[in-house]
């Protein structure tokens, strides 16, 4: 009883601030309560997804506080609320629903039942009355809205535009089976002679997380042909993002050693030094190595690489004793990093 009485002060609260607000009368309480009216009002809910300092998120603000139209139009469409990215609250929401946050705002859309139904971030050129509300129509129309794509891709739709949102959208959900699908069937598509477009650059920088893709493998391959063409560290950081996010990926698991030595080989060729590199795939190589029945390369590996660290710290020096020991019992092999295990005595 109290919590309905609860739910219907705050309609009421909702209700009466609607009436006085220039804009979008964003609820005050929690998003679990946002969905709680929703449902009472048979409405989907609007959820800015903001960061505190974002200029293009004060921007935003702005016009949804002021803007009387947008408010208008969200009120009478959606419940509304904004929550912070990095707050408890925000990190609790993408966690629940694998977002990946790439740029703020993003603006995301769900129905009553907290399922989304549109996922789009925004900048300062989307920041109009005109957009806001094509962007409130689009989320609620099940044949334009994101939670369609994966249906049209199963039909056959293929058209390159379609195939970048449709990518760029699993990777905001953290679909990575099926952006890998998108951005292969994009691939496929491009001519050879045009894989290196800016258009394609911007792909790649944006879309793509996969480093077997064939834009990605181009790439690599051609180095010096996108060092002429863009700046060096934007083709460089594309191709290290692309290769830590398939190095960080749960596939990275299955990865087999000659799979890890081309990545290693990928980054070493923009540049990054053999160390620093080792040390990114220090757990992942050795793992796969202790896997391979492969004892004594793995121990070769850690001890390789801790005689190039200055200091090893003692918490450092407990994770990778306890790691080792639970692959390794043979106290001879063991003996070769008794010099890294008693830095945590």
């Amino acid at each position: 009883m109290l919590r309905n009485i609860t739910l219907f002060i705050i309609f009421l609260f909702t209700q009466t601030l609607n009436a006085q607000t220039k804009g979008i009368s964003f609820v005050k309480t929690s998003l679990k309560n946002a969905f709680e009216i929703a449902k009472k009002q048979n409405k989907p809910v609007f959820v800015e997804i903001y960061a505190n300092g974002c200029h293009h998120c004060e921007n935003f603000k702005k016009t949804f506080d002021n803007n009387h139209n947008v408010g208008a139009y969200y009120n009478q469409r959606f419940v509304s609320y904004q929550v912070e990215v990095n707050s408890p609250e925000g990190r609790a929401l993408r966690q629940k629903h694998n977002i990946y946050v790439v740029a703020t705002p993003t603006m995301t859309f769900w129905d009553k039942d907290e399922n989304l139904l549109h996922i789009q971030p925004a900048g300062d050129e989307q920041n109009n009355e005109a957009y806001l509300k094509t962007l409130a129509d689009r989320a609620i129309d099940p044949t334009k809205n994101t939670a369609s794509y994966k249906g049209y891709f199963e039909q056959g739709i293929q058209e390159d535009n379609f195939l970048i949102e449709y990518g760029y959208m699993c990777r905001m959900i953290c679909d990575t089976t099926h952006n890998i699908a998108a951005m292969n069937t994009y691939a496929k598509k491009q001519e050879a002679v045009g894989f290196s477009s800016p258009s394609n650059f911007l792909v790649l920088q944006k879309v793509v997380i996969d480093d077997e893709n064939p834009l990605f493998k181009h790439v690599v391959n051609n180095l010096g042909n996108y060092y002429a063409k863009y700046d060096k560290k934007d083709v460089d950081a594309t191709v290290e993002n692309i290769v830590m996010y398939s190095l960080y990926c749960s596939r990275a698991n299955n990865y087999p050693l000659e799979k890890l030595a081309t990545m290693k080989g990928n980054l070493r060729k923009i540049g990054i030094d053999k160390q620093s590199v080792a040390g990114r795939f220090l757990l992942i190589e050795t793992r796969a190595l202790f896997k391979a029945n492969q004892p004594e390369k793995a121990i070769e590996v850690i001890d390789e690489f801790y005689k190039g660290v200055k200091n090893i710290d003692k918490k450092d020096a407990e994770f990778i004793e306890k790691y080792v020991r639970g692959y390794v019992q043979d106290n001879t092999q063991l003996s070769k990093l008794q010099w890294i295990f008693n830095k945590a005595k």
